[in-house]
């Protein structure tokens, strides 16, 4: 196979002291080497290894040459001639002659290796244990999919990694987030040939190339950190090595580092078929041990734009069951839910909201809580009260990263009562007049009456909490009950007045409310 300048004079550096041009062709566009001991012609695309002062090579020719001077001296040599090295006086030609041979036997011997692993239709792991025996032994290399599956790796600490996903833990998760954020990993999805990823304050430097189908990029193909340098040299070795890889992704002959296993399928099921027999279903789980008399809960996590962006979603899946033990993560609907069986988790309620709160916080993701419930036949209403919690929390209180149903359920209920007709005309007819008077004549009795149903109907707790004397509060009472008609002793009529001030709460911060959408 050709070689380059750039990557011939590379080793020729790792035996002799080399004066070298400072412009070496890094284009594979080399054949083979020769030995020139006077003038000649000259063919493009040659090694011409020189101890004559009176070889001479055209400009048109030079430009995809590389000539090798060695055996004498040379004063006239300047750096800013292209394509040239000078080794010491006492290298013979014949010497440089068998090591640079040897330099293309090498790679010669490594393309025939892979030809041949092809041709048995072996694994892209193999071609990676073939190009770092051969000649890269020290520099860890690694193919991995854009949602940070490592398809096959090679000298790399992520053997371990749960269904072999990038950010399946705490050694990993971090990694994904600095890329998400990262605008040198974001702009390099759109890379064509290789370039240098330089990494960040996670990320290690990276020699990559993508492979791409229908011009998206759906793997990449990676050198990190070693003895060799991560720049032009071996820019086009990648190359040569990702037609073969890309040669066995097209061919299947990809290890399928699937997670759907059989509580994968139930969920999904559950998610995506209204009419899923639940009886079937609560044997399956019954037969897995998540049974009928244990307590879940469902958690819905929404992904970001740099998820989705970055294809993080699965390894958001992963991780999650990692850390969360007697827990099952499906894709659904561009999201991750999140089933946890509590009597079989091994850790406390309180662990798993501290673990799943920070991972969120620091993955800028957004996710809703279910309650916890009972048994098999809850499982997707669990998921809409996760989805309603993240929904209306947001809505409710937008700067918090977690939701949790409980503390959204009055507000859902209030959306919901006003769906087909607008607060004003649930809320108690009485109250009205009151809430007329305190618009027009900022009369206290609507605040006053509110604080004190509030406060139970507790004179001193009321009148504290208004800041007035006893007797104000008393002869306001007196003028509510006369408007209202009421004593406050009917707990039902109680209840609707504390509605109707939440009610009209709720108009007030929406005079045009949306009209909620089924989950």
């Amino acid at each position: 196979m050709k070689l380059s300048a750039r990557l011939i004079v590379y080793y020729l550096q790792q035996k002799y002291q080399v004066m070298a041009s400072a412009y070496l062709t890094s284009e594979p566009l080399l054949k083979y080497p020769r030995i020139c001991r006077e003038s000649d012609p000259g063919q493009a695309n040659l090694v011409y290894i020189v101890d004559t002062m009176d070889f001479f090579l055209p400009d048109r020719l030079l430009a995809s040459s590389l000539v090798v001077l060695t055996g004498n001296l040379f004063p006239d040599f300047t750096q800013g001639a292209p394509n040239y090295c000078i080794l010491p006086r006492n290298v013979s030609t014949e010497e440089v002659m068998d090591e640079i041979q040897d330099l293309f036997n090498l790679y010669e011997t490594w393309n025939e290796e892979l030809t041949h692993s092809r041709l048995n239709n072996d694994s892209i792991q193999d071609l990676l244990d073939i190009t770092g025996r051969r000649l890269i032994p020290s520099n860890p290399i690694m193919l991995i999919g854009m949602d940070f599956t490592i398809i096959a790796s090679r000298g790399t600490s992520y053997g371990d990694l749960r269904n072999n996903v990038l950010g399946t833990n705490e050694n990993t998760v971090d990694l994904v987030n600095s890329l998400k954020n990262d605008t040198n990993y974001a702009e390099a999805y759109y890379k064509d040939g290789y370039f240098f990823f330089p990494g960040n304050a996670i990320a290690t430097p990276q020699l990559c190339v993508n492979i791409k189908r229908f011009d998206r990029t759906v793997y990449r193909l990676m050198i990190g950190r070693g003895d060799l340098p991560l720049d032009d040299t071996f820019g086009f070795v990648l190359e040569h090595l990702v037609h073969f890889v890309s040669h066995a992704l097209s061919t299947n002959t990809v290890i399928n580092h699937d997670t759907s296993h059989s509580l994968h399928q139930i969920f999904t099921t559950i998610l995506t078929d209204p009419s899923a027999d639940y009886v079937e279903v609560s044997q399956q789980l019954t037969n897995l041990g998540w049974l009928s008399s244990h307590t879940y809960q469902c958690i819905l996590v929404e992904a970001g734009i740099l998820d989705a962006r970055n294809l993080t979603l699965r390894s958001i899946c992963s991780y999650i069951e990692n850390t969360i033990p007697a827990s099952c993560a499906v894709e659904f609907h561009g999201n991750a839910v999140v089933y946890i069986n509590h009597d079989l988790s091994s850790i406390s309620e309180n662990e798993i909201s501290q673990r799943l709160a920070g991972f969120i916080r620091d993955s800028m993701l957004n996710a809703g809580y279910s309650r916890k419930l009972l048994g098999h036949f809850n499982f997707q209403r669990m998921y809409v009260q996760a989805s309603l919690s993240l929904t209306v929390g947001r809505r409710k209180n937008p700067s918090r990263w977690i939701h949790h149903f409980n503390d959204i359920a009055l507000t859902y209920l209030l959306e919901q009562s006003t769906r087909k007709l607008p607060a004003y005309m649930l809320c108690h007819e009485k109250l009205l007049t009151l809430k007329n008077l305190a618009d027009s004549s900022d009369s206290p009795l609507y605040q006053t009456l509110r604080v004190y149903l509030e406060n139970h109907q507790n004179l001193t707790r009321t009148s504290e909490a208004l800041f007035i004397h006893r007797s104000t509060l008393l002869y306001r009472l007196e003028k509510i009950r006369s408007i209202l008609h009421s004593d406050y002793t009917d707990p039902e009529e109680v209840l609707y007045l504390l509605l109707s001030f939440r009610l009209m709460d709720l108009e007030e911060a929406d005079p045009y409310p949306r009209r909620q959408q089924e989950v």
